[in-house]
């Protein structure tokens, strides 16, 4: 038996968030600050890994302004840019990201009240989004204690990618982790990957999440494609070396810096249901999970003793 892997066997690992406003929607900066706040802070950082080198605009849909339909340039990484990616936070009723894909002005679905949504309403603005050539992620599934979307909307919806279970307001403000709602999804049998992202809106926003993106090209379509594929993890500080499977084997390892040396770290490989398949906590900093015969999926949580974590992709026993 073996696993199936959504990373790549090679590929570079870019820093990068798929959450950001300016000031187009409610948020404190315009396009050209905000992603200089963000080079600034990669170009004083030694370590690649805490270098932003993307960012996805996620303007509010409900703005109404024309500013939202502009075409975004993406920068030259060449030139020590963040690259920039076009995206849309889908925001009439619960909020979903589009990323890679421009704005459309769904009026009909516009004029309805929050409350009035229904699962066939947020369906249609998921395959508005990939009709457009994005890629469709639900935000915040638990933002300010509400359940924006239940594991049984996740279950029912079809056609997206991932769930954002890393938000921003989970450090600044109420909110929390949605890995149940993401588990739900994988138990009830989908492949969708997890992100985390700041939701940049202002300076206190940034650095609070984000994610780390295997790419086999620096480029737009590059990050695009590794999102698709799941060849990425979220984190709000550990850092994972490698993710990788040998055999009947999952094999986690924790990043090969003299900071991580410190903390204890936990790594916890989850399965169906949430369930906690195995536990390893210590110094150490590679921790490895066999095959049992009755996995639908196994994923994996990196905790440091002093608090941050990373969290994997799921990885598939292989049919």
């Amino acid at each position: 038996m073996r696993w199936i892997s959504p990373y790549y066997e090679d590929g570079t690992w870019l820093r990068g968030n798929f959450h950001t406003h300016t000031t187009v929607s409610d948020g404190g900066h315009t396009l050209e600050d905000t992603a200089d706040h963000y080079f600034r802070f990669c170009r004083y950082k030694s370590s690649p890994w805490m270098q932003y080198r993307f960012l996805a605009i996620t303007d509010h849909t409900t703005s109404g302004k024309k500013e939202m339909y502009r075409p975004i340039e993406g920068t030259d990484p060449d030139n020590g840019r963040c690259i920039l990616i076009e995206g849309r936070e889908d925001s009439y009723g619960h909020h979903i990201l589009g990323i890679g894909c421009r704005m459309t002005f769904q009026e009909d679905i516009i004029q309805k009240d929050s409350e009035d949504y229904t699962l066939e309403d947020y369906q249609r603005v998921i395959d508005e989004i990939v009709k457009d050539g994005g890629i469709a992620i639900l935000a915040h599934p638990h933002w300010r204690f509400s359940d924006y979307f239940s594991g049984e909307m996740a279950q029912k919806l079809e056609n997206y990618t991932a769930i954002e279970i890393i938000n921003g307001d989970l450090f600044t403000g109420p909110g929390h982790l949605a890995t149940d709602v993401w588990d739900a999804a994988l138990t009830a049998g989908k492949r969708v990957w997890c992100t985390g992202n700041d939701d940049f809106h202002s300076i206190r926003d940034m650095h609070n999440a984000w994610n780390m993106v295997q790419v086999k090209e620096e480029t737009k379509e590059g990050i695009l494609d590794a999102l698709r594929h799941g060849s990425l993890y979220a984190s709000n500080g550990a850092v994972f070396e490698r993710l990788y499977t040998d055999g009947e084997w999952i094999v986690a390892e924790c990043h090969h810096d003299s900071v991580f040396d410190l903390p204890e770290k936990t790594f916890r490989f989850i399965g169906q249901g949430g369930q906690l398949r195995q536990l390893q906590t210590g110094k150490g900093k590679t921790a490895a999970y066999k095959y049992q015969g009755d996995e639908q999926y196994i994923r994996v949580e990196m905790c440091l003793s002093w608090g941050m974590a990373a969290f994997s992709q799921p990885f598939f026993p292989e049919k």
